[in-house]
């Protein structure tokens, strides 16, 4: 009878859990479809122009000056993609020292913006953007981009909605030459995006490929430096290898609201070489990363292209703890690059250039 009862019991709950999964799953669909379909919604190239906040921009009535075209411009490193609150970089590089860029914004039938903006690049100030999903020391950089591209940041106001616009852009250096215009299209994409995404998953393995030799860890191996053999204070010798780095768990969470949440723990182990030599034997001291990555992600299906943007995190390291939250606006680009999505298994492309491709397993 209790075999009965338990028997019962548990296909209550497999009922239960299908119908409940059957449920989340229709309202991520509902959920994409509404935000694809106003992602193709045309923006006006005013309301753009006079929604976007540029740093070290002075906003100017009119057309830009008619290039000379006498340097060139590169922009092939550029996304299409836009994000609410947060804008959109422009990736750059020329033949020229570049000390400004002019860009005007455009809606998709060609409309041109009243105005335009002129913007001393220095003023602008951004670099870079490193990220944290994987918090290995050599691998925080997360973004694929040419090493020689400068990148201009571009942010929205709250008015920007979904839709799609496009701008015009040209580089000017210190002489007065003006590049050739370059043309980029975007879209500007709601939170969320891909319902096959929004689960719980688990890190399987790194893939490190590096000038055709390949390394792969897993979580709960080892991954040490080479043994070697130590002298002793007082003669002798003893053999160690001096680091081991444990990847012990790492999990990525997409929810249908298009926030994420991303948590590591990883383990380093040091061998203490003045305490081990006077001992004559490996000492170690172990120190534990746990990190916790909080924001909203992205997806646009036709670039197959997932951006994660952290507003929060909170890292505990060597016992210490730092938490740090960003405002609307000023998200740490965590990652942006291609993934390869299927029923069961995600992969991201973390970095992938002809010399090194790096690849992070997951699975549900």
């Amino acid at each position: 009878m209790k075999i009965i009862l338990r028997r019962a019991f548990l296909a209550a709950l497999l009922i239960t859990a299908s119908c409940g999964k059957d449920s989340a799953d229709d309202t991520a669909q509902q959920q994409q479809q509404e935000a694809e379909q106003l992602e193709q919604t045309p923006l006006e190239a005013n309301t753009v122009s006079d929604n976007v906040v540029i740093a070290g921009a002075t906003k100017e009535d009119g057309t830009p000056p008619t290039p000379n075209e006498a340097i060139s411009l590169d922009i092939s490193g550029t996304s299409k993609m836009a994000l609410l609150g947060e804008g959109f970089d422009v990736s750059y590089n020329s033949n020229a020292n570049i000390v400004g860029a002019y860009i005007q914004f455009k809606a998709n039938d060609g409309t041109a913006a009243e105005s335009y903006y002129d913007i001393d690049v220095d003023a602008n100030g951004l670099n870079s953007k490193s990220g944290k999903l994987n918090s290995r020391s050599n691998k925080n950089a997360l973004i694929s981009k040419k090493e020689d591209d400068t990148v201009l940041d571009v942010d929205f106001s709250s008015d920007i909605e979904p839709g799609t616009f496009c701008y015009v852009i040209c580089v000017y250096d210190a002489e007065g030459n003006i590049s050739a215009p370059q043309e980029v299209c975007v879209t500007v994409e709601s939170w969320g995006g891909n319902a096959d995404l929004v689960a719980t998953w688990n890190l399987t393995k790194e893939v490190e490929t590096y000038q055709g030799n390949t390394v792969t860890i897993v979580p709960g191996q080892e991954d040490c430096s080479e043994e070697k053999i130590h002298e002793c204070d007082e003669g002798g010798q003893f053999s160690a290898k001096s680091t081991c780095y444990i990847l012990d768990f790492a999990s990525l969470v997409f929810n249908s609201d298009g926030t994420f949440e991303y948590d590591s723990k990883n383990t380093e182990r040091y061998l203490k070489g003045e305490e081990s030599r006077a001992a004559c034997e490996a000492l170690f001291v172990e120190e534990e990363d746990i990190y916790n990555s909080k924001g909203n992600w992205a997806y646009n299906q036709d670039e197959k292209q997932l951006i994660l943007v952290e507003y929060e995190y909170t890292e505990t390291y060597e016992g210490e703890v730092e938490t740090e939250t960003f405002e609307p606006g000023k998200g740490e680009l965590l990652f942006e690059g291609a993934i390869i999505l299927e029923a069961n298994s995600l992969v991201i492309k973390a970095d992938d250039t002809p010399e090194l491709q790096y690849d992070v397993y997951f699975e549900k």
